[in-house]
């Protein structure tokens, strides 16, 4: 009877380990079903995924179309020594603005903005005021350019004078 008691108390702590592994088994196997039914579901659902894409892409587009240009490096036209400006501009389009337009007359805007950013000097550009005054500037300077849609605002990026 003592060797049935000793069987019997050495098959207990195994059941415990299996049980441990059928449990780890079973959230495993739940897991994978779960995942593979998110991923059948989402290829059957196509549609929804490509709803909220179009949808996200919707709300993008009510925000505008920003287009960045390279960075600027120009002298500034200072008596008191040479001054450097570096300044990267964003331009905003309205939404559903073709941003083709600007890329077609890029040379044609660089040129144009490297001529008026020289012109400036430290004084003009080195207040607040100032640098929203060329920012309107700027945004006249490129609108020239552009028939089918208008730039309605300039962000500086980049404004580094030395």
């Amino acid at each position: 009877m003592a060797a049935e008691v000793d069987k019997k108390e050495e098959a207990a702590p195994q059941k415990k380990g299996s049980g441990l592994i059928i449990g780890i088994v079973a959230v495993v196997l739940l897991a994978a079903g779960a995942g593979a039914y998110l991923v059948l579901s989402s290829a059957k659902g196509g549609g929804d995924a490509a709803k909220l894409a179009s949808e996200g892409h919707a709300a993008e587009q009510a925000k505008g179309t920003v287009f960045a240009l390279e960075p600027f490096i120009v002298n500034l036209q200072d008596n008191s020594g040479t001054r450097y400006l570096k300044l990267t501009i964003n331009l905003e389009l309205p939404p559903g603005s073709m941003i083709t337009e600007l890329n077609n007359h890029s040379a044609q805007i660089r040129d144009s903005l490297i001529i008026l950013l020289s012109s400036k000097s430290y004084s003009d550009i080195g207040t607040v005021e100032g640098k929203y005054k060329m920012r309107d500037e700027i945004v006249a300077r490129v609108n020239q350019y552009l028939t089918n849609s208008k730039v309605s605002t300039a962000y500086f990026t980049e404004f580094v004078i030395q």
